[in-house]
């Protein structure tokens, strides 16, 4: 396949038992401000689409939202995954109206990770005016917990994604200009590991990190630098579990095809600044197991 049917990540769905106090994480500490009123979620906007982040029933499982070129990717995206052996089913229009898309591709890889392929998704008129100034400007990728790394490769390949670089077996997948818009870390549970926004600039980056302290919202690692993209990056403990991380800087690498890297699994590939995580098993090195 020559042209990703994918341009860009559209949302994270995650499940919470409390809406409210999920929902004033988004605002008070990411400015996210509030999406329209949807059943069953609460929605908040990091750019002028109507969703970019929701909140679900704690019994939902978490999903991450991609979204298609255009409706011929969409049956080619269903076709391709049907040859290649994954399930796939359109959703109904509540399904549709609950992800705020015309329409959506319903799968999961092989670690049984939700993943919803969706068309057009909806903007809103307004621009998005954060509730503080957080410096973030949209969705940039999705890291996902993988228990069969092969098989994810291959779902992702079938849909046309590119692996730009390893960290140990940790693989970075581009599906646009940009390094990666996916990120794949093998882990003894599927789901959701992270949820990364773009900021303007490293300024932002390290405001939240002072922003974070006054708060008493848990750093997990950073402020540090990606080696395989070159990121800033800040990774926060959100509500119930969930990461989310703010990254800054340019990583986008142009048409001109890249052959995959592959870095040692060292805390210097992981950051080149020399932060550590010690909390998140998917991002330990060996030597901090």
């Amino acid at each position: 396949m020559t042209e990703p049917l994918l341009v860009a990540p559209a949302y994270a769905r995650l499940p919470v038992t409390d809406r409210a106090v999920a929902g004033q994480f988004a605002g008070d500490i990411l400015g996210l401000p509030p999406g329209p009123a949807t059943e069953g979620a609460a929605c908040f906007r990091a750019s002028q689409h109507q969703n970019d982040l929701s909140f679900i029933a704690a019994d939902a499982k978490a999903a991450a939202g991609f979204e298609l070129r255009d409706d011929a990717a969409l049956d080619a995206a269903e076709a391709a995954l049907t040859a290649a052996g994954f399930a796939a089913r359109r959703a109904s229009p509540a399904e549709c109206r609950a992800r705020h898309v015309d329409a959506a591709l319903l799968t999961a890889d092989r670690s049984g990770n939700a993943l919803d392929l969706v068309l057009r998704p909806h903007f809103n008129g307004r621009r998005c005016h954060l509730l503080r100034d957080s410096g973030i400007t949209g969705l940039h990728s999705i890291g996902l917990r993988s228990t069969d790394l092969s098989g994810d490769l291959a779902f992702w390949q079938a849909l046309g994604a590119v692996i730009s670089d390893y960290v140990g077996d940790i693989a970075y997948l581009r599906i646009d200009g940009h390094h990666h818009r996916i990120a794949l870390h093998p882990a003894a549970r599927p789901g959701i590991l992270n949820v990364a926004f773009t900021v303007e600039g490293l300024d932002h980056v390290m405001q939240a990190l002072y922003f974070a302290g006054e708060r008493q919202v848990r750093v997990l690692q950073g402020p540090g630098c990606q080696a395989v993209s070159g990121l800033a990056f800040l990774h926060l403990a959100g509500p119930e579990g969930h990461i989310f991380t703010l990254l800054a800087g340019d990583d986008k690498v142009g048409p001109k095809p890249l052959r995959p890297r592959r870095f040692a699994l060292t805390e210097s590939s992981l950051c080149t600044w020399g932060s550590v995580c010690t909390d998140v098993p998917e991002w330990r090195t060996e030597a901090g197991r």
